[in-house]
């Protein structure tokens, strides 16, 4: 599960700049591999090969005069299917989208187009990215890259995403993070996955699923890659996340919830990481954390989806004309959200400001709460596609930990940190108060080089 031309993102750009390296050359690694190994097309629903060869084309003049634009130019990304692109279908994973074609690139997809990067294609996803399993019957489910024995489900929303990463179609790629839907495919398909804090990264361009909770994040092969990839869609300067050190750190280990319902070995090897970094000098700490419970409590057991509520408000009008287009399981979570009074959806609005409030006020003296990414491994996707208990429990599962970093306002990263007993992979992840992005990226750095 290496990228064609086995190098991360950052390597890829630094070997194009040193002239070791040929753009064009990479880029039909990459198209070649794509069109022998996804030739069904479940993985890139659009493929924008023509765009991505005047893109790398552009860059080798430049890297031959020694005018690379960023220290990813030439480098080849993906594009989740809800980020417009000037001329080309952008669907949101939805066959009610069919025939939407903006003219305009999304404002981060212009920024690291600007930074030389070359844009191979758009990926799979959930219908307009309100699932935790990236099931798609309607437009192709791609299967997780990590078990060949069998289709198992890939993490949503952004499935493709991961996936075209973890296969080696590009070097890196973008998705959105609403509850989740960067950090589970990532943390599913074995990678590293960064959503961080609201607000951060521009969300022009992008088919909106609850514009209060959205983000725009990367998934990549190492945490160094995500942070270059944020500065630029920030429009900053490579930021620095090397040389950050895990003595004196506070890591908090939440002791209710974030644990339960784990398949057999998730527990053991997120336990086994903490471990290892409590030598490397981190103080980890387990210890019940109320927010997390009341949150969870207010998300899963309150009978009222805040973000049901602010995705019907949206989508509800063009799922009332054409919903029967859609898979049934993601029009019934829309669904959710049909019926709320005004005073009950404000309540939980400021119940969940509250919560965030308690909780950034008592993370003052503390780093990092670290958690499982998802407790249970990626189900098969036969068992999932019909809907039903198995449908509902799963994507519960798959969201429950990593809707709290959005319900918290908070940043996240996951990190692969070894296998479960299926020798699938599990991922740990870690929180962080809104505004403490470059912080918590170097924690993740000093994090993954103390894991190797």
């Amino acid at each position: 599960m290496t990228t064609s031309d086995g190098m991360t993102a950052l390597e890829t750009g630094r070997a194009i700049a040193a002239g070791k390296a040929n753009p064009r050359d990479l880029l039909e690694a990459h198209i070649t591999h794509i069109e022998k190994a996804d030739e069904r097309s479940r993985t890139f629903y659009l493929r924008t090969f023509e765009r991505a060869r005047r893109e790398a084309d552009a860059t080798h003049v430049r890297a031959k005069n020694g005018l690379c634009r960023s220290s990813l130019d030439g480098v080849t990304l993906s594009w989740k299917d809800l980020f417009d692109s000037a001329g080309d279908e952008t669907r949101a994973g939805s066959a009610m989208l069919a025939g939407r074609v903006p003219d305009h690139d999304a404002a981060a997809l212009s920024a690291l187009s600007t930074a030389g990067t070359a844009c191979i294609g758009k990926t799979a996803m959930t219908e307009l990215a309100f699932s935790g399993l990236g099931i798609n019957p309607v437009l192709g489910t791609p299967p997780n890259a990590c078990d060949e024995s069998a289709e198992r489900a890939p993490g949503g929303s952004s499935s493709g995403a991961a996936i075209s990463v973890a296969r080696g179609f590009c070097a890196a790629a973008i998705g959105t993070d609403t509850g989740g839907s960067v950090r589970i495919p990532a943390a599913w398909n074995g990678l590293v996955g960064f959503k961080p804090s609201h607000g951060q990264i521009s969300l022009d361009g992008v088919v909106p699923l609850c514009p209060s909770l959205d983000t725009v994040g990367p998934i990549t092969r190492d945490v160094a890659d995500a942070a270059a990839l944020y500065a630029v869609m920030r429009g900053n300067n490579p930021y620095d996340v090397e040389g950050e050190t895990l003595t004196g750190r506070t890591l908090i280990v939440p002791q209710r919830i974030v644990f339960d319902e784990s398949d057999p070995g998730i527990a053991e090897s997120i336990e086994s990481a903490l471990a290892r970094l409590s030598r490397h000098g981190a103080r980890v700490q387990s210890r019940p954390v109320q927010q997390i419970s009341q949150m969870n409590a207010l998300t899963w057991e309150s009978g009222m989806s805040l973000a049901a509520i602010e995705a019907w408000s949206i989508w509800g009008d063009t799922i009332r004309q054409k919903g029967d287009l859609m898979y049934a399981p993601v029009r019934t979570r829309f669904e959710g959200g049909a019926d709320i009074n005004a005073a009950d959806a404000w309540r939980l609005v400021n119940t969940r400001a509250r919560l965030r409030r308690d909780l950034a006020s008592e993370m003052t003296a503390v780093d990092a709460i670290a958690l499982p990414t998802v407790s249970i491994d990626p189900p098969p996707i036969a068992e999932l596609e019909q809907g039903g208990a198995a449908y509902d429990r799963a994507n519960r599962l798959a969201l429950r930990n990593t809707t709290l970093g959005n319900q918290l306002d908070m940043c996240a990263i996951t990190l692969p940190v070894g296998e479960s007993k299926a020798g699938l992979p599990v991922g740990l992840m870690l929180m962080a108060p809104k505004g403490r992005d470059i912080r918590l990226l170097r924690l993740a750095r000093a994090v993954e080089r103390a894991l190797g």
